[in-house]
């Protein structure tokens, strides 16, 4: 919250307790210095600031508390300063106490609380003790502890937050290098090969780079860009392939602008092209993706290639596994099957609202 919110906070608090003190005492008009006073705006204002001139004594034992002596008690642990602040105050509101009553109550409005009689400082000390101390001081130290708790709190969930976005940030990054540097190559062979290809998959890559780079930094993008990246990269694919990969991309359902994660499915796309079999035209791998406007379901399957030699990790199931948990707590299913000869991944999203 913002300061200037909490000092009108404030001011709105005091203000409250003050009218709540001078209303019942206008209606009933008990002092003897205004007995003969009309019931009007005069009248009204004088009991508003009798109850400001008390508040104020309040407000005083209120805030010293707050910001002098809990401080001191359960932040620094200098209990012996704690001390030297709550006589430092106790003699404030003695002080301020007699000024209010006898510099201004009874001058300027003819109020006296005490009808003539003499008032000792053993009086005002004990009437503090009693009166203003086991309310205003509990409330001070109480006031404390819940702005500390609060502001604790938004710091700590401000780390969390920044963490998060780290975290994010960092498997984001462990996405495509492998694909990369795969497509990159295959490019290159087909340039050298003067093939007609060549300008065709240095468009789509482009693209690909532009989406990671720019869009894909966010933690959630639109689906419809996110099938549309995919595309992309099984054209490619196809492409270094020189029309010998055999991938079949299914979709079902509403496709639009429901957020996903972005940069999530493709995680499994590469993993199938790396480690499955694509030129078998009997076994092609096969991706599905269904969507509605509550889910998401994601389904690819491949033949494994029994041949593979290339046993570098990629991105790592861990990556896709820590990024379903952040994004999606509680609100996706992640099944993967494996056989001697086959492996799936079947994932179910339940879209954020």
């Amino acid at each position: 919250m913002k300061r200037k919110y909490i000092i009108l906070l404030h001011i709105t608090f005091w203000l409250l307790l003050v009218l709540n003190a001078t209303l019942p005492l206008f209606n009933n008009n008990p002092f003897a210095a205004f007995k003969y006073h009309k019931k009007d705006l005069s009248l009204f204002i004088d009991y508003v600031l009798i109850g400001l001139g008390f508040q104020s004594i309040a407000a005083l034992c209120f805030y010293g508390n707050y910001l002098f002596v809990a401080p001191q008690l359960f932040v620094k642990k200098n209990y012996l300063v704690a001390a030297l602040y709550l006589l430092l105050i106790m003699t404030g509101m003695i002080g301020w106490r007699y000024v209010v009553e006898f510099g201004f109550f009874k001058p300027v409005l003819g109020f006296d609380n005490y009808k003539g009689n003499a008032i000792t400082v053993s009086y005002y000390v004990k009437n503090i003790v009693f009166y203003y101390f086991p309310g205003y001081f509990i409330y001070g130290i109480g006031y404390f502890f819940v702005e500390n708790w609060y502001i604790n709190n938004r710091k700590k969930e401000e780390l969390q937050k920044e963490t998060l976005k780290s975290e994010l940030a960092f498997l984001r990054s462990q996405i495509n290098p492998h694909f990369l540097f795969n497509t990159i190559n295959d490019i290159y062979s087909l340039t050298y090969q003067k093939s007609d290809e060549a300008p065709e998959a240095l468009l789509k890559l482009s693209e690909l780079l532009r989406y990671m780079l720019r869009e894909g930094n966010d933690d959630f993008m639109p689906l419809s860009k996110e099938i549309q990246y995919l595309q992309n990269v099984i054209e490619l694919q196809k492409i270094g392939a020189k029309g010998q990969a055999y991938i079949n991309f299914e979709l079902e359902g509403l496709i639009g602008d429901q957020k996903v994660a972005s940069l999530l499915f493709i995680s499994f796309v590469e993993n199938a092209f790396k480690h499955g079999v694509l030129k078998d035209s009997t076994t092609p791998v096969i991706i599905k993706l269904y969507a509605d406007d509550e889910r998401v379901v994601f389904g690819i399957g491949n033949k494994k290639n029994k041949d593979q030699k290339d046993t570098t990790g990629g991105i790592g199931l861990y990556n896709v596994k820590r990024r379903l948990e952040l994004l999606y707590p509680g609100k996706h299913h992640l099944d993967i099957t494996k056989s001697a000869d086959f492996y799936s991944v079947n994932l179910s999203l339940q879209l954020n609202s």
